[in-house]
């Protein structure tokens, strides 16, 4: 008697003495693996591009259930969530940096971006592997966010939008330059459309409330990345691959290291200022501290410091601070315009 390959039950044989191979059971699971398999097929085909648009998305319906807003998120929501809001980035909340990219203003804004994510991670997936691929997304992201609040630190920033172009450009300069395993028509194909693509956006990019910068960011970063990962990824040597993120990696480091040294002790005193309007005087202290710790003949971070001790009640620590304000610099007035200053564009 004939059985079943999967479980050993004895199996049915037919007038013409043909029996299956396996039992009715056991064929139904099998049936049913097979359509599961078919229903997520290019979500487990492309397991970078389908975690990312995850993120997204619950991070999206957080935002949501979180605020109840629908139709736009404020301010207030967007920076709770991990908006790359410029004064707070570079006084020292750097993770911003990577939780900008999976924060997004509206619905509109959310969908589009998921769109073309969808699409470029997929090819992204083909042409560099899943890995590579999520680096390309958080390292870009990274790149478009550190030149918009490079060039405006009063800036806030949000959305995938950065490591979309990011990949895109990843994409062009791998195609272009790298070695990647595609026959030279379909290169011109993706090129030409990925260039369209680019100058399309960019130009819609110029239109109010759009923040072209962390785009143009995320290109170029993406484009300087796209050679040595592309490279990377076709040898089939994970440690190149490996070395080439952690080479990434520590070229953005740097590059963010020089921004904070320009606008980080500014920085801390707008978030400070911010701080003692909203009544975090908690907040406020350590920040002008630490401001006033790295710059300690600045009469401003000084005055700012007492001012949030004074609030606090802890005022012997505040005329310490507005003591210290007056041996360096006795005229009070300049330093109020100083701190209005501060929040000029």
């Amino acid at each position: 008697m004939p059985k079943c390959l999967k479980c050993g039950a004895e199996l049915p044989v037919n007038e013409e003495g043909m029996a299956p191979v396996l039992c009715d059971r056991c064929a139904g699971r099998a049936s049913s693996r097979a359509r599961r398999r078919l229903s997520f097929g290019p979500m487990l085909q492309f397991p970078a591009t389908s975690l990312l648009i995850g993120i997204n998305t619950a991070v999206f319906l957080g935002m949501i259930l979180g605020s109840g807003e629908i139709m736009g998120f404020s301010p207030e929501t967007t920076f709770r969530w991990g908006g790359n809001v410029g004064a707070f980035t570079l006084s020292g909340e750097y993770w911003r940096l990577v939780t900008a990219s999976f924060v997004h203003a509206n619905f509109i804004h959310f969908a589009m971006n998921m769109w073309c994510l969808w699409s470029l991670g997929q090819l992204a997936e083909r042409l560099f592997g899943s890995s590579v691929t999520l680096a390309i997304y958080v390292l870009t992201g990274v790149g478009g966010a550190m030149l918009s609040i490079g060039l405006h630190p009063l800036r806030s920033e949000v959305g995938a939008s950065a490591a979309v172009f990011g990949i895109a450009g990843a994409i062009l300069s791998g195609i272009k330059f790298g070695n990647v395993p595609l026959a030279s028509i379909h290169k011109r194909q993706i090129f030409s459309s990925l260039i369209f693509f680019v100058i399309f956006n960019l130009s819609f990019g110029m239109l109010p409330g759009i923040d072209n910068m962390a785009h143009l960011g995320g290109l170029v970063s993406g484009f300087l990345f796209g050679v040595p990962l592309a490279t990377a990824a076709t040898s089939g040597k994970k440690a190149m691959e490996w070395g080439t993120i952690v080479l990434a990696t520590l070229v953005l480091a740097g590059i963010g290291s020089r921004v904070v040294q320009a606008y980080g002790h500014a920085s801390k005193l707008r978030v400070g200022v911010i701080e003692i309007q909203d009544h975090n005087y908690s907040r406020a202290i350590p920040v002008l501290q630490n401001a006033a710790a790295s710059e300690p003949g600045d009469a401003v971070a000084h005055y700012l410091l007492g001012i949030a001790y004074q609030q606090a009640g802890e005022h012997d620590k505040a005329n310490l601070e507005f003591d210290r304000t007056q041996q360096l610099n006795p005229d009070r007035a300049n330093v109020e315009d100083k701190i209005e200053a501060l929040f000029r564009p």
